[in-house]
This record gives C-alpha cells, structure tokens and sequence, in this order.
C-alpha cells in the first residue's frame, strides 16, 4: 500500500483544509463541531504548565530555522532504522496543530493538536513517551491517525528540548503494528532527539551572534585590517557570553585564549610594514580556521589576539595549543614566504565565580601567554646551540 496518505484521507468529512489546500489554522472549537478539530476534545491531553514560554521558543526556533532539509532527514532516517519501524518524523506541536519535518515513510504536512500522540509527549520532558498499542489505550484507540488510512497502532516520541528545558516538539516512530521497544533502542531515540535539541541551541547561538554582529558594525566594534572584533567588540560580546555562562548550570565550560605573534617586529624591520599587515592578517585567517564561528575572535591591536572560546569541553579546549600549531606549520609549508608565522598563547578557563571580571582573566591569560612565550624562546635558543 502506497504509505505516502493524503491529510483529508486521515480525516475524511472534516473542514480542515483552505480553497488553497492549506491546513486550517482558525481557532479551534475544540469538539463542539464534529466538522471540524479532532472530534474527542475529552480524551486530549492537558497544555504544558510552560506553554506560553514553550509556545515563544517554538516560534524563535522556527524564525531561525534555515537548516539544510538533509540535516533532519538523517536523523529520521536513523530513528526509524535504530528502532526497527517503518515511520519516523521530527513533530513540531504550536497551538493548534503538530507539524511534521522529515517524515520517513508517510508524507503529512501536520495534523490538528488535539489528535497527535506528541501532545502526550512533549508533557513529560524526561522521558519517551511510548504506546506499544494504540488500540488498547483509551487516549488513542479513536484518533484518526490511528482510526484512518494510516492506521498507526505503535508510537515512541522523545521531546526536542532547548536548553531552558522546553519541549518544542519530539522525535518520533510509529508502526502499524503494536511493537516494544529495547533498553537499548530507546537509549538512541533519546540520544538522537537530543543531537535535534543541541543543533537548535548551536544554531540559535550563532544567529545570535550573527544579529548582534549586524546591528553592532556601524559601532567600531571591528578591527578594519582582519574583519575580526577590536578591542571594545570583544569586551561586548564577552560580557554578555559570560553572564549567560554564569546563569545556569552546565556540562559545557567557556575558556579565554590570548595569542601574540612571534617575530612580528622582525617581518616589519626585515620586510616592511605592508608585508606586516598581510602576517597580521593571515594570522587572523589562521585562527578562524581553527575557530568555530560561535567562539568570539578580537584583535585588540598590534600583534595580540583574543579567543573567548564558547560552550566547549574541557578536552577539546585543551588540545588548541596543539591544532594551532599544526596549522601554522601547514601554512608555513606552503606559503612559499622566507619567514614563518607562529604565536605564543596563554589559555585559561573561565570559573563561575560571580567575582572575576573579564579585565582580571585576560590579564591572567596575558601572564600564560607570556609564559608560553619564554619557553618558546629557550626552546629555540637550544635548538640553535
């Protein structure tokens, strides 16, 4: 049978649709009229005791949503096969109907609010919500999408959360067949509905970044030979980076890095100022490189830079030293230039401590810095004996 169901064959003889064939989006009279809503208003599940906050994340979600449609159809894809079900889809639950994204083996644009399984769903964001047989769960036995064409019997919905804990909707699987699933398969449902909920985080932070860039351009807050942030850019944005840092608790940690190039002088004295200003400036590139575009990169001036590394692990923070040395020994190697390029850096991580004010942790990772610096000269003064 073709799994690929019109919305009006779910709901035959109900006014749902528009003359353009749109899903309705009028107000719901919530079962007063059999033509029109899913008619058992009775057996619906109560709103979230956040709905109006869960309802606001949804909508700025959706506002900054520009994620290629391959990004969620991978995930669908390996819900459905890691759980050995014929269906998957992502589920967005607004006010009045759920909305589907990526759906694997069934093709709805969205159902009424009132007859989706996710509804249940986003209620308990700990856990999946699993019916093994709808047709033996009163809340579900009448439903359409179990009653109608698609004839759904099994369902599991794990909630998408942002990282103030609101469930936006869920990562789901059905079948028509009533199924169990293992410890383990619902391990990865949870797994894969969280990869969903960190991407909406990750790409929230970056549209934010994006739109503070944009309306703060006009300002000076950047430095005109790199493109990257200048002295006051970077106290902005660091300081509101480190008061969310501090707001709530996490797995994650925020680190500041401070770099100074090595042999800045000599380039200008030997070469000229011009050839200075290209070393400062691929520097700069070899630093986006290394970077992710969340992390905050400034050029205070001369020959100094500043990192404020975000939402990171402490291993992963730890191995820059080492990644940014090996690509300034790659552009060296193919630079084909007389001279080389390298920095010295101090790398410190940033404490939740209410006290320290950024001005005291770049003066700390300046002392590591030069630290760093000293060593590396006593490294090449032995080299060279």
């Amino acid at each position: 049978m073709d799994q690929h169901v019109a919305f009006d064959s779910i709901f035959p003889g109900q006014e749902f649709r528009l003359d353009n064939g749109a899903f309705s989006r009028k107000p719901c009279d919530y079962g007063k009229s059999p033509k029109f809503c899913y008619p058992y208003r009775d057996m619906a599940p109560a709103l979230p005791h956040n709905e109006e906050a869960r309802l606001a994340a949804l909508r700025e979600y959706e506002r900054l949503d520009t994620a290629d449609i391959r990004e969620y159809d991978d995930i669908t894809l390996l819900a459905s096969q890691v759980c050995g079900v014929p269906f998957a889809s992502i589920s967005l639950v607004d006010e009045t109907s759920q909305r589907f994204k990526s759906p694997v083996g069934f093709q709805i644009d969205e159902t009424p609010r009132d007859a989706a399984f996710c509804s249940y769903a986003i209620l308990d964001t700990q856990r999946v919500l699993v019916v093994k047989d709808a047709m033996t769960d009163n809340r579900f036995v009448e439903n359409p999408l179990v009653s109608g064409q698609t004839k759904f019997r099994f369902y599991a919905g794990a909630p998408i959360l942002t990282q103030d804990d609101l469930a936006i909707g869920t990562l789901c699987v059905f079948d028509k067949v009533p199924q169990e699933l293992t410890g383990l398969q619902l391990g990865a449902l949870r797994a894969l509905a969280r990869q969903l909920s960190v991407r909406i985080e990750l790409r929230r932070t970056t549209e934010l970044l994006r739109q503070a860039n944009d309306e703060l351009r006009d300002l000076s807050l950047t430095d005109e030979l790199t493109g990257l942030y200048n002295r006051r850019g970077f106290y902005l944005h660091a300081e509101q980076q480190v008061k969310l840092f501090r707001s709530r608790e996490s797995d994650r940690s925020l680190w500041l890095m401070l770099g100074d190039m090595d042999g800045l002088k000599q380039i200008n004295d030997q070469y000229g100022h011009i050839e200075g200003s290209a070393a400062i400036k691929k520097t700069a590139e070899i630093l986006v490189h290394t970077f992710r575009d969340a992390d905050i990169l400034a050029r205070p001036g001369g020959d100094e830079f500043t990192v404020l590394i975000l939402n990171t692990l402490d291993e992963v923070a730890e191995k820059i030293p080492k990644r940014l040395d090996e690509n300034f020994d790659k552009h060296n190697a193919e630079s084909g230039k007389t001279y080389e390029l390298a920095m010295s850096i101090g790398l410190v991580k940033i404490e939740y401590d209410e006290e320290t004010t950024i001005p005291e942790m770049v003066r700390a990772a300046d002392a590591a810095m030069y630290t760093n610096k000293r060593q590396r000269k006593a490294d090449r003064s032995a080299l060279s004996e």
